[in-house]
């Protein structure tokens, strides 16, 4: 989610972001931002050359938002300087400060811990956090590692114990894997409700892994998808990341397995870009009586106001954003970055998407977050007051509202999701977060990325 150029901003109203949500937009730092750094850097260099030289370094920077990133392994971000029985040294970055929860993964999984609270800071360049668990029989060791946004690791099996089945969902490129877990108990009428979640650009399906406790104590069967291109998952015709145009048809597809298997009233829930798949997939979905409502956690509302802000972060010359939206939007410039169609970026913004939205949406979105910016999505809650409930979560990292208070988030999931569906749940009485995130690893837990 890096680089690029506006929409013909200047056409469309000035937007104002939520308090706080200004100083996030200093620096990109998201999933994707050592690659589109390079990648900028080295296009911005190669646009003083020549005219081809732009070209090619459009091509560049129009790729790399559309490139599927489908490593199940999170690039070292992290230096641990020092392990101890109750606390992990890391050097002091802006996540490592950060208050609220943080995993770490080395070797691919081998070792996985989890992270609580800053205690303090050992040296002037480093902090210390309490070690809460360890997932894995490998220990963490002095020397990089990866945070891992999601917490906890693996399955919803070996993450929570939870009973979990791996279905196949058919989309129309092809078969989706996807965990089905079964709610707890009979609040949510014996399985007819049920919530379908989709990750993001350049996650799995262990995003949905912080929710699905509470979602299965409040008993709502989930379905936890992947989508075209993802690992093992069915490849899209030109193997490339449509932003959500094209995406939505796999969360169709989940739709219409659920209804298949008993569902009579069904949630959507996304992260990110995933977001913005739930909200394309509410305007498209051939069974818009079944869905009861949309839980959205800093979803991608407006693709150019992202791109928009990353190139303008990285000081992208005006030239070069606007060749390279050229060949994502024109079907000339398509070819060029070998897109199978131009992508309709014209309905994915905020005024497009609250012209036709139908459900009751409740909008979650990090105020620090630094890979989608919080600006449009305040946008469509003001455009549609009436549908949507937009929190603006302070303090958190994009799609880490849950690490930075999980108690918070629960609550507010639940209470969302009590009212929309009737629930017979006492949301003050539930003990939250519904696993705490100390939790003492299960038997036969793993750090792998699933």
């Amino acid at each position: 989610m890096r680089l690029i150029t506006s929409r013909t901003a200047s056409t469309r109203p000035e937007r104002r972001d939520p308090e706080g949500a200004g100083a996030a937009r200093q620096a990109p730092r998201g999933r994707w931002s050592n690659t589109l750094v390079v990648g900028a850097v080295g296009a911005v260099g190669a646009f003083t050359l020549s005219a081809a030289a732009l070209t090619a370094a459009a091509r560049v920077m129009a790729r790399i938002p559309l490139t599927p990133q489908m490593s199940r392994h999170a690039r070292p971000d992290q230096a641990v300087r020092a392990v101890h029985a109750d606390r992990v040294h890391l050097d002091a970055t802006a996540e490592a400060r950060r208050e609220g929860y943080l995993a770490l993964r080395q070797s691919g999984g081998a070792a996985h811990v989890r992270l609580g609270t800053v205690l303090g800071r050992p040296t002037p360049t480093t902090v210390a956090r309490s070690l809460l668990a360890q997932d894995t029989d490998t220990p963490l060791e002095v020397g990089p590692a990866g945070s891992d946004g999601f917490f906890w690791a693996g399955t919803p099996e070996t993450a929570h114990g939870l009973p979990t089945t791996e279905v196949e969902i058919s989309s129309p490129v092809g078969p989706m894997p996807a965990w089905l877990v079964p709610g707890d108990g009979d609040p949510a009428a014996d399985g007819e409700t049920w919530v379908v979640l989709t990750h993001g650009h350049g996650a799995t399906r262990g995003e949905a892994l912080r929710v699905l406790p509470l979602l299965h104590s409040l008993g709502l069967t989930t379905l936890t998808l992947t989508y075209r291109n993802d690992t093992g998952a069915a490849v899209s015709a030109d193997s490339m990341h449509h932003l959500g145009l094209d995406e939505w048809e796999d969360t169709e597809a989940g739709i219409e397995y659920a209804l298949a298997h008993g569902a009579r009233r069904i949630v959507l829930m996304g992260w990110s870009m995933g977001g913005g798949i739930t909200l394309r997939t509410s305007l498209h979905t051939a069974h818009p009586e079944a869905i009861s409502g949309l839980v959205l956690d800093s979803p991608a509302v407006d693709w150019q106001d992202i791109l928009t802000y990353h190139a303008k972060a990285l000081r992208a010359p005006a030239p070069l954003r606007r060749l390279a939206l050229w060949m994502m939007t024109s079907v000339l410039g398509a070819r060029v970055v070998r897109l199978h169609e131009p992508l309709a970026l014209s309905e994915m913004h905020a005024e497009h998407f609250a012209a036709r939205l139908d459900h009751p949406t409740l909008l979650i979105h990090a105020l620090e977050d630094t890979t989608v910016p919080t600006g449009p999505s305040a946008h469509l809650a003001s455009l549609r007051p009436d549908l949507v409930r937009f929190v603006p979560f302070a303090g958190a990292s994009h799609t880490r509202e849950w690490n930075r208070d999980p108690e918070r988030y629960e609550r507010l999931l639940a209470e969302h999701l009590v009212g929309l569906l009737g629930l017979e749940v006492d949301v003050e009485a539930l003990q939250l977060p519904t696993r705490s995130p100390a939790a003492a690893p299960l038997e036969g837990s793993i750090g792998t990325r699933v």
